[in-house]
């Protein structure tokens, strides 16, 4: 047994499968300490990994396993390319293993990329530390640990779609030392290539880096200059052009969205000092989430230490260190100035999560701090302890100018322990015998483990309830596939209580909702003028009324409550406490109205309750859709009196609201994400109800309430019921109908005009309009007409094209050199 053991730790791929283990086992071993299913009722899933990953990893596995197009669907807002969702967030090769997981499961099926992903960062850093240095020891195992469990790690882990590109960095790096030095661009070209297909955006980054990184290695460089940047160029060019069947239809699909908008900053703005910043180097700082620009620069407490012994080392030359601190110093000013932040996020100022390049300032900070150890010996005992006294007063200073809430007194006390635990660790490697090495060399990486366990509790890792998402799915399952089963046209489905913005997707349905950075923002304009929710990244069903529900084709909602029948609605269905209900009068997914409508109306203007009665001014409708309720403000409170039965609304304006409740008789309504600011539906009252409203977070708050009436309403339902398309078939990515044309008008399509859609009218391809911005419409004489509607992802034919031929360009040429270099092999044999 013994020898046994000692032949695996001799063999020299031991390292390598520590670097890998290792970082796995911690993250496994924590995820059971923290109750993640099977181990319990939680599970991994936070911020964008709960609202948006996991439903639309459901929704790619239900168009793999249905047969569905990847090209369309319907099951993301009022409809959504594909291909741009796939290149934005599931892009990754290994996500088509989706496949084969049960839809129940998927979210178990994102954990375990996850950890193996994090094992993936520490087994590819320790690789390129040992091809880089030509070491095979277990030095880079120490390194690597803390590049799987650096805080970008700790903060982001549930960001599974940035993963592939974080552990594939080493390697592309490596490949590009390869390609500079050696002129060998096989890793690079391939690596690049396989980054920017799985996550373009996270790649941009790396490319930004790269950028940097080759002018340092272009610096060093003692000759065949112009040669490496030729190949750099080129091969660069090749990698990126592998991903054009990716990048062209994101490009396209970013153009119609708000993440594709925003000009260059006009004033340089500096967020922080470089104190504050580097305090959060510190072991066990919070991670930051949110639209502060803190970074999470974690990569080991040792790391402060190494740098200041890496500025002494008297066998690193300054010719290779002065150019690497440089850039050390330059990403410390990116995390802190706008500008440079702008650049580095791809021209774009990130909504939320900070400071997305820390991995690579990450990867920078431990090869210097490698190198220390590789070249230890040009360090004396007092640089050591010079460096202990610098890192220990930094740590003091940290003390007495960081903010408490941001770096807490735990945080820099532990900070401080593990510092001279490292730095006693250092002296007696440098005072002691052999024996006496290999002795720091095991304490060293129990402590390195340690640590990074350590920071991994304290700031990873967090949790959501399992059980409580996945509660009602097979309900929602169930009750959509029934209603499907008894449709023959065109409708959408859309649900109060909803877990996140693209619960559609989850349950397998079309709606009217949707969260992602691909929206269509003018439609999300036009959701938020009418009264619902509308922003950067969203938009939603919450707010809409009889008159915007029947617009948008929603036929059915579900609930969990049972008395939400009226004269708008009746219950057609329920499962285990989940019901849905018919909207019914709800529009078909084409209706006419005049061709002059937008010029009588304009939807902008006013309060949704304004822009919505206008609307049904223009359609001749004789008084007001929502007409005024009166509503007395009580302290911290706003009663509204339903004196006439009907369905009753609420508009408000404050901002400050977190949610917002409504006691109705004996029933209770809650409303969040009220900071959004849309009509709040209070239901079907009887005359004789208050309804007493109150807001958690808003110090004055009062709500005008509205009802709608009846008969203006049917006047409206019934002009725009007047002519309407009759669908003969619809499919992912095609709509065909037939339309009956009393009289001249514009045929409206609420679908969203994204470029990508082509229109025939009886045969013939047309080029359509938009409808407020938002809508596919098309003018029409009077007659019989047939419509078909089909979709093709812009640019992907195209991105098919550049792609292949980039890559049978690369293969001809690692072919041509192969041969070349064979034939170099036989002339000196």
């Amino acid at each position: 047994m013994r020898q046994w053991l000692h032949r695996i730790y001799r063999h020299e791929k031991t390292p390598l499968a520590l670097a890998f283990l290792v970082p796995f086992l911690v993250l496994a071993v924590l995820c059971i300490i923290r109750g993640i299913y099977p181990f319990g009722t939680r599970s991994f899933m936070a911020v964008d990994m709960y609202h948006q990953y996991a439903p639309f990893f459901t929704e790619f596995a239900g168009q793999l396993k249905g047969g569905g197009s990847l090209s369309y669907t319907w099951n993301l807002g009022l409809g959504t390319d594909m291909v741009s969702l796939m290149a934005y967030y599931l892009s990754s090769p290994v996500n088509w293993l989706v496949y084969f997981c049960p839809v129940s499961h998927v979210i178990e099926f994102m954990t375990l990329l996850i950890l193996v992903k994090t094992g993936l960062c520490g087994w590819s850093f320790a690789f390129y530390l040992r091809r880089h240095y030509s070491d095979k020891g277990y030095r880079p195992f120490l390194f690597s640990v803390f590049y799987a469990l650096s805080g970008f790690m700790c903060a982001y882990s549930w960001n599974i779609m940035w993963l592939d590109t974080v552990w594939l960095t080493p390697l592309v790096i490596l490949g590009l030392e390869r390609l500079v030095r050696q002129g060998k661009p096989m890793l690079y070209t391939i690596t690049l290539a396989v980054s920017i297909l799985s996550n373009y955006y996270i790649s941009i980054l790396l490319c930004v880096f790269l950028v940097l990184y080759f002018a340092v290695l272009f610096l060093e460089q003692k000759g065949h200059r112009i040669a490496a940047v030729l190949r750099f160029g080129w091969y660069s060019l090749l990698a990126g052009g592998m991903g054009a069947v990716l990048i062209l239809p994101e490009i396209a699909a970013l153009s119609g969205s708000t993440s594709g908008s925003g000009g260059f900053p006009e004033k340089i703005e500096w967020y922080f000092s470089a104190i504050e910043a580097l305090a959060r180097a510190c072991i066990g700082v919070k991670p930051v989430y949110t639209t502060d620009h803190w970074p999470n620069l974690y990569c080991g407490c040792g790391i402060l230490l190494l740098l200041v012994l890496y500025v002494c080392n008297r066998r690193i030359g300054w010719r290779r260190k002065l150019p690497r601190l440089l850039l050390v110093a330059f990403f410390l000013v990116s995390f802190a100035n706008n500008y440079l932040d702008f650049i580095w996020h791809g021209l774009h100022f990130p909504i939320g999560l900070p400071a997305r390049q820390t991995f690579l300032y990450v990867f920078l900070l431990l090869t210097l701090g490698y190198e220390v150890l590789r070249y230890f010996g040009g360090n004396k005992v007092w640089h050591i302890v010079l460096a202990l006294a610098v890192s220990e007063g930094f740590v003091f200073a940290c003390f007495l100018c960081t903010d408490r809430e941001l770096v807490t007194g735990e945080s820099l006390l532990l900070t401080a322990i593990f510092l001279l635990g490292y730095g006693g660790m250092l002296i007696c490697r440098k005072a002691g015998n052999l024996r006496m090495r290999k002795v720091i060399g095991w304490c060293a990486m129990i402590l390195v483990v340690e640590e990074a366990a350590v920071n991994l509790e304290m700031t990873g890792v967090n949790t959501s309830n399992r059980a409580s998402y996945m509660e009602h799915q097979e309900a929602y399952r169930e009750l959509t596939a029934e209603v499907g089963e008894q449709e023959h046209d065109f409708y959408r489905i859309d649900k109060w209580n909803r877990l996140t913005k693209n619960d559609s997707a989850l349950a397998d349905y079309p709606s009217s909702t949707i969260f992602s950075s691909l929206i269509n923002h003018d439609v999300a304009d036009f959701y938020r003028e009418l009264g619902m929710e509308g922003g950067k990244n969203y938009y939603c069903y919450s707010g809409a009324t009889a008159l915007t529900s029947s617009m948008l084709s929603v036929k059915y909602l579900m609930t969990d409550s049972g008395a939400e029948e009226s004269p708008y609605r009746r219950l057609v269905g329920e499962q285990d406490g989940i019901y849905i209900y018919e909207n019914l009068y709800t529009l078909p997914l084409g209706y006419v109205v005049d061709e002059d409508l937008e010029d009588r109306w304009d939807f902008t203007e006013g309060t949704p309750a304004y822009a919505q009665n206008g609307l049904a001014q223009a359609l001749g409708a004789s008084g007001q859709l929502l007409t005024p309720v009166e509503a007395a403000v009580e302290k911290d409170q706003t009663v509204i009196h339903v004196e006439k039965s009907g369905c009753i609304y609420g508009y408000y304006r404050s901002k400050d609201a977190d949610a917002i409740s409504a006691k109705i008789n004996d029933k209770t309504r809650n409303y969040s994400k009220c900071a959004h600011i849309y009509l709040l539906d209070f239901g079907y009252c009887e005359a004789g109800t208050d309804i007493v409203i109150t807001a958690e977070g808003a110090e004055s708050f009062d709500v005008q309430g509205y009802r709608l009436n009846d008969e203006v309403f049917g006047e409206v339902y019934d002009a725009l019921s007047e002519q309407t398309m009759m669908l003969t078939e619809w499919t992912d990515t095609s709509i065909a109908g037939d339309i009956d044309m009393e009289r001249r008008g514009r045929l409206v399509l609420t679908v969203p005009d994204d470029p990508g859609w082509q229109l025939a009218v009886d045969g013939k391809p047309v080029e359509y309009t938009d409808f407020c911005g938002a809508f596919i419409s098309v003018v029409l004489p009077e007659g019989h007409h047939s419509i078909e509607l089909h979709y093709t992802t812009p640019y992907l034919e195209l991105g098919v094209g550049i792609s292949g031929g980039c890559l049978a360009v690369f293969l001809v040429l690692m072919s041509a050199r192969y041969v070349m270099e064979k034939r170099k092999r036989t002339r000196f044999v």
